[in-house]
């Protein structure tokens, strides 16, 4: 076993660093056709930063289709990533700098961190999400997109800033180049994540739902703890917090989605009276924490409050299972 435990992490180790590698590509084509940090955040980076959760989600429904049930671990990864992210992630973020928050903002990303929520429950109520129910979850996803773009003219201001030839110490052929490597690269990890897990669980009989929750959904979560210091390092809070809501946003209705088209995954009904009700309870918490006050510095007790829950929610686990 122990070579499958060093495989699996370095498939996490692989996934965060490949998806490092398109954030900062992601970041530069941004930068060069003068693309809003908080939109950054919220797009471009948030999809990059999910890419592990993606990557891991779609090969999980390849494998459903080649006869292998790996719906636990593909869940499970989903559940846990969000969770880890809006209490842990953001904690540590907070705790570093402070995050100032757009209340128009914020009233369109709590509404569709919600709706995210919602969805995947609802998906899930009757013990399977089906590729058609895959299918609107991936689309209301980007109806969330193409009404940021139609907000914030994004496309536009590509369009512009391309005639206008700004910024051309910036080269977008390179950017690509390396996004198409990074891409091939969470191809790698999330096999090398999945199939490895796999074999773990197996060998010590835990579930898989467990491991995905605990340690690749936590795992995956690092390019957004990377992304969220970096930002508050940078002074860059917009992209901190647009990458934190905007995960939380994609994997459960973009990443979940498209491995649920690939095969369909069977949901455990359980998830419905402990991980999904904590899961939104704890957004709800962050989201008030957000609205209220300025989380970081004077209000760093709300960033350690946020990292309890994620000790309770494994105190939780444990009793429970």
């Amino acid at each position: 076993m122990i070579s499958e435990v060093f495989l699996l992490i370095l498939g996490l180790f692989i996934l965060w660093k490949a998806s490092d590698m398109t954030v900062d590509a992601a970041r530069r084509l941004a930068e060069k056709y003068s693309i809003s940090p908080i939109i950054v955040g919220l797009t471009i980076v948030s999809i990059g930063t999910s890419l592990p959760e993606i990557f891991t989600n779609v090969y999980a429904g390849l494998q459903i289709r080649a006869g292998v049930d790996l719906s636990d671990l593909a869940i499970g990864t989903t559940l846990g990533s969000q969770i880890s992210q809006i209490t842990i992630i953001l904690g540590i973020t907070a705790m570093i700098g402070v995050i100032y928050v757009d209340r128009k903002s914020l009233k369109r990303e709590g509404a569709m961190l919600i709706v995210a929520i919602l969805g995947m429950a609802l998906a899930g109520m009757d013990g399977r999400i089906t590729p058609f129910e895959g299918f609107i979850l991936a689309i209301t996803y980007l109806a969330y997109l193409a009404y940021i773009n139609s907000t914030h003219r994004i496309f536009q201001n590509i369009k512009k800033e391309i005639k206008e030839k700004k910024r051309k110490e910036i080269k977008a052929g390179a950017q690509l180049f390396l996004i198409t490597v990074s891409i091939l690269l969470l191809i790698f990890g999330g096999k090398l994540v999945v199939e490895n897990a796999h074999a773990i669980a197996i060998e010590t009989g835990i579930s898989d739902a467990f491991i995905g929750i605990f340690i690749i959904g936590l795992g995956t979560s690092l390019p957004e703890l990377s992304v969220g210091i970096s930002g508050m390092k940078k002074k860059e809070e917009g992209i901190s917090l647009g990458t934190l809501l905007g995960s939380n946003i994609t994997d459960p209705l973009l990443s979940l989605g498209l491995g649920a088209m690939i095969a369909g995954f069977t949901f455990d009904t359980d998830l419905l009276f402990l991980d999904i009700p904590f899961w939104l309870i704890v957004t709800c918490l962050a989201l008030g924490f957000m609205w209220f006050c300025k989380l970081g510095k004077k209000h760093i007790k709300e960033g350690i409050i946020l990292i309890a829950c994620y000790g309770v929610y494994i105190g939780l686990k444990i009793v429970m299972s």
